[in-house]
């Protein structure tokens, strides 16, 4: 395999496979890689969100591609788009006039995004109210940034429901990774693997409860973790952040991460509290984790990501007869040691 890195953008090769990461802005310090794979027909893995700068970045990113690199592609000539999840800066893009009228590929769990963004979204900000009420605190959801409308719809496109092992595009294999969210994919492709938000080289991937939706929760997470170790792929490429060179190595890292918070959890649990009291304290610990002092300078986004974290935590934790949990007022559970 080769790499070869040019005015921000990064070419992998191996055989006749070429891979171009393109970096894409999609929110203010949040970069997605969009990747473009040019094995057969040319393929977009993820294109991030149709932000200001991320459509800039997009454009420029396929200019290097052609001017240094030498490749004759261009957006409006991409085929195929594979998101790995239905999460805004992986499929926002999709509102991009040069990819509409493209074959789209993703796995049914996360569809509905594409189907009736409209009603997924209002069903997230309606989740997000019980949430911050089972934790015991106030959400104002006014803050939240406001995605209710984007420019696209299923016929748009024409939407390829895909499944677990499944062939497509080339020499590409679908490999369903449940989790991160419901449908969450990678797509496994010569020695390369595109792991969306499954595995990340630096940050640990965020986990959502299964209380809140199906088809995730830790337990679902670290099972595809185990999975994706291994499918023996040398080269991760992930949606964010750098490569991985040892995807069991990084695995194994992710997972016991997480094993270490499930006891920092327990034992913070010898007193009784409720999730809002135990997200303050574990991040109080922990700041360097959420880059603020405490939970309550949070922007109300980060601040909802972070009680979702611990909660998917606490049920592991319950399910698995390490914590109780005890009646509390108006509808707000307290957890404790058992």
């Amino acid at each position: 395999m080769e790499e070869t890195r040019i005015e921000g953008v990064v070419r992998y090769s191996s055989g006749g496979i070429r891979v171009y990461r393109i970096p894409v802005e999609s929110f203010p310090n949040h970069v997605t890689n969009v990747h473009l794979l040019l094995d057969g027909e040319p393929t977009l893995i993820d294109v991030g969100f149709n932000s200001d700068t991320g459509r800039t970045d997009l454009e420029r990113g396929f200019a290097v591609v052609r001017q240094a690199f030498g490749e004759l592609v261009s957006l409006e000539a991409v085929s195929n788009i594979v998101i790995t999840h239905g999460h805004g800066d992986h499929f926002g893009m999709l509102e991009h006039p040069k990819l509409k009228g493209k074959r789209l590929y993703m796995s049914p769990p996360d569809t509905k995004v594409i189907k009736d963004y409209q009603s997924e979204y209002q069903a997230w900000k309606q989740y997000v109210a019980t949430l911050a009420q089972e934790a015991g605190c106030h959400v104002n959801l006014d803050e939240l940034f406001d995605h209710d409308r984007l420019a696209f719809c299923q016929g748009d496109f024409e939407l390829i429901e895909v499944h677990d092992l499944q062939k497509i595009i080339g020499s590409c294999t679908v490999h369903h990774t449940p989790g991160h969210s419901p449908g969450h994919i990678c797509i496994g492709c010569g020695p390369f693997i595109f792991l969306g938000d499954h595995l990340l080289s630096v940050t640990t991937p965020h986990q959502v409860p299964k209380s809140g939706w199906s088809g995730v929760g830790l337990q679902v997470y670290l099972d595809s973790l185990v999975k994706v170790a291994g499918l023996g792929f040398p080269l991760g490429l992930p949606a964010h952040e750098e490569v991985i060179c040892s995807i069991k190595a990084r695995a194994r890292e992710i997972e016991l991460f997480h094993y270490q918070r499930l006891d920092e959890l327990h034992n913070l649990c010898r007193e009784e509290k409720n999730l809002y009291e135990l997200t303050r304290d574990y991040y109080a610990r922990h700041p360097e984790l959420i880059q603020a002092s405490t939970i309550d300078a949070l922007v109300t986004g980060d601040f909802i990501l972070a009680l979702e974290e611990i909660k998917a935590h606490v049920e592991y934790l319950l399910d698995n007869g390490r914590l109780l949990t005890t009646a509390g007022g108006e509808d707000v559970p307290r957890y404790r040691w058992n």
